[in-house]
């Protein structure tokens, strides 16, 4: 039997209301900025228990809880440095944490997403990885599950997503580091991230079509390797 056809893979499309909110987030603090006793939640946060604050960056991601607002706190108790290096270590813990989730309870709810298993090239792992981790809209912690689900390797997996995480969780801790000192300038930079993370994601989205159109789909289940 000739084997079943690739599904089609829907065009990009630009978040332009997502952009608009973030844009209106960004132009707001910079507007309020000065009104927010910024200060004084620095230094509640610099008092909260140290232990307790990277449990929580660890584990309540993988709860679903967004980890732009913990990467955030980081940057507040610990500063930048000490917050980076507690965000980027957390997330090391947590993508190890999901794989092997999906590896122990992966088959209660991998049938959901068989189709979407079959349609991802051989050789695209990469590529996927890429696109899917940073696709605009999408939950941290669903990345991460959703990956092992579809057969990604634990070592493409961790090369692709743990340097992309990192890098983006940068952003989160020096910006709750320095949110005592915001300005035009700065929040200007932080714009500028967010389109570049787009114009990444559009990139990735186009290898990942091409190589759809060029390279068969996997055939049968994709064997998960550690």
């Amino acid at each position: 039997m000739p084997a079943p056809a690739t599904p089609p893979v829907r065009s990009f499309r630009w978040p332009w209301g997502k952009i608009a909110v973030a844009a209106v987030v960004l132009i707001a603090l910079g507007l309020f900025a000065e009104r927010i006793d910024l200060q004084q939640v620095q230094d509640y946060a610099e008092h909260l228990n140290g232990p307790l604050v990277y449990l929580a960056i660890t584990v309540l991601p993988l709860l679903g809880f967004p980890i732009t607002v913990l990467h955030l706190l980081a940057g507040l108790r610990w500063g930048p440095a000490w917050g980076i290096a507690a965000a980027i270590s957390s997330i090391f813990l947590q993508l190890l944490l999901s794989y092997y989730i999906v590896r122990w309870f992966g088959h209660l709810f991998a049938h959901r997403l068989e189709a979407l298993r079959r349609r991802v090239p051989h050789g695209a792992d990469g590529p996927v990885c890429l696109f899917t981790v940073l696709l605009p809209g999408v939950p941290y912690f669903a990345k991460n599950y959703v990956l092992p689900i579809v057969g990604v390797p634990l070592r493409t997996y961790l090369l692709w997503c743990f340097p992309i995480h990192s890098a983006r969780s940068v952003i989160a801790v020096v910006f709750g580091g320095q949110s005592t000192e915001l300005t035009p300038t700065r929040i200007a930079w932080f714009a500028a991230y967010g389109v570049f993370v787009l114009v990444a994601c559009a990139w990735a989205f186009r290898r990942i079509r091409a190589q759809v159109s060029s390279r068969p789909p996997a055939a049968g289940d994709r064997t998960q390797t550690a």
